[in-house]
């Protein structure tokens, strides 16, 4: 059953609003604590929190799951729920877990591990169940807006967070830290609870039997991966842009497990203050990305008011047209590697006020620069093998999420804690790298075009064998 816009757009947005907290208690909380107050190894714990990311390729089978098996007669809101308790309940064992890793617990380590296994499939229950829940309440013209609101939201919503997380724990202390994790469950559950509330509707008795009586078949997990994995040994354009994303999300996430230990090791910020870079980069960037948002907007109307005035068809218009869309990437490439590079000359010079005037400069640049980006991930696609194009794309971004954060942890530990470089000139390459990475992935880029990727599909093996049949 179809529900308003507006309830759609309130519901779904507290659905972001709960998935934010967590988000936000692993890259502002968690990270500083167990590397900077705890003194445990940045790469060891890096890698921890870089595994929930791996459980993304699982949410087919999570789909199939939610319609094989309804609960109480509902499909998707009892899996939210439980995907929601799953990872907020590891939340308050946590503190216990790296007091033990501390003390130097080789089993604590895998207790550890175990948690953010748990947080890697409450994230990809909770995304299945976003998307398929989306899919079945909104109509097609409100989906991209709901969708937009509530992506907008999720990132505002990690930059209030964190905020709250510096109110209720302004030093660090054992006991403030477990009062503040043991709220996660408690604030995750109810929101989400207030996000679901008659969203779905119940299965009629005839709907279930038919279930019963032809379930849906199951899912293998490698196949559809190893199938749009084969894109890339024939098509060179989808090789290509796989790689752009990979390095796109390097270069924008690499700083997210830093910022609260460059707050210590550059400012000597405490646990309170140091928020106050998720702060600005989620709020920042999220302006950055409403602002090309609104530019785009206005220029795609204008174009399609003047190719109707000439009498010229706008079927197949595009409201990014590729083209456009890498004039934009240039621009917000040039700005974002222009930000990485006086940021590296802020941190050299340990100077805060000209880091926090470039750092409030860099993330408005890498939000002109995400927007175009994403953009394009929706257009790459063959027609009859979308399934097979955006899956593959999926795929990059986990890579690449999972890499920005080992990679950040790992630069950590060679830099600083092995005591390389002074914490000033590490962090200073670290930025340099990352302007690197902006460089590299435009490159990449640049000469990747729908119609190419079209063109290459055509060379498809199994396509050639059907033809010369």
């Amino acid at each position: 059953m179809k529900v308003s816009e507006g309830q759609a757009k309130l519901q779904f947005t507290l659905q972001k609003i709960a998935i934010a907290w967590s988000f936000c208690m692993v890259v502002t909380s968690f990270n500083r604590i167990a590397i900077i107050e705890m003194g445990l190894p940045a790469a060891i714990i890096s890698l921890l929190i870089g595994v929930y990311t791996l459980f993304g390729p699982i949410q087919p089978i999570i789909g199939r799951m939610c319609e094989r098996w309804p609960i109480f007669g509902y499909r998707r809101t009892p899996y939210m729920l439980l995907g929601t308790l799953l990872g907020s309940c590891a939340f308050p064992l946590m503190p216990g877990v790296l007091v033990d890793m501390q003390a130097g617990s080789g089993l604590a380590y895998v207790y550890c591990l175990l948690l953010f296994c748990a947080f890697g499939i409450c994230i990809a229950m909770q995304a299945n169940v976003f998307l398929d829940l989306l899919n079945e309440v909104t109509t097609k013209e409100s989906r991209s807006r709901v969708v937009t609101l509530t992506w907008t939201v999720q990132a505002l919503a990690m930059a209030g967070w964190a905020w709250v997380f510096g109110a209720l724990m302004p030093v660090y202390s054992l006991e403030a830290m477990q009062d503040l994790y043991n709220l996660t469950p408690l604030v995750m559950i109810s929101i989400t609870i207030l996000g679901l509330i008659k969203l779905e509707t119940r299965l009629s008795p005839e709907q279930l039997e038919a279930i019963k009586t032809n379930p849906p078949k199951p899912v293998k997990l490698l196949e559809p991966m190893k199938e749009s994995m084969a894109v890339l040994a024939y098509n060179r354009q989808a090789l290509l842009f796989f790689v752009f994303i990979i390095f796109s999300l390097l270069s924008v996430f690499l700083q997210d497990m830093l910022q609260e230990l460059w707050a210590d090791d550059l400012f000597g910020l405490p646990a309170g203050e140091a928020t106050i870079y998720q702060r600005f980069y989620n709020g920042i960037q999220t302006l950055g990305m409403a602002a090309c948002g609104i530019f785009v907007g206005v220029t795609a109307k204008k174009r399609l008011q003047a190719k109707k005035a000439a009498g010229l068809s706008v079927d197949n218009e595009k409201t990014l047209p590729m083209e456009f869309g890498k004039r934009l990437m240039a621009i917000g490439a040039s700005l974002s590697i222009l930000g990485f590079v006086l940021l590296a000359w802020a941190a050299w010079l340990q100077n805060l006020t000209l880091f926090n005037i470039f750092y409030c400069y860099s993330a408005f640049a890498l939000g002109l620069l995400v927007f175009p980006s994403i953009s394009f991930m929706a257009d790459m696609t063959v027609e009859g093998q979308e399934s097979r194009y955006l899956g593959l794309w999926s795929l990059a971004q986990v890579i690449g999420l999972f890499l920005s954060f080992t990679a950040s942890g790992s630069l950590y530990s060679l830099l600083v804690e092995s005591e390389v470089l002074t914490a000033n000139l590490a962090f200073a390459l670290i930025f340099v790298l990352q302007a690197l990475m902006v460089i590299f992935s435009f490159l990449v880029v640049r000469n990747v075009t729908i119609e190419g990727l079209q063109a290459a599909a055509e060379f498809e093996p199994d396509t050639q064998v059907a033809a010369q049949a």
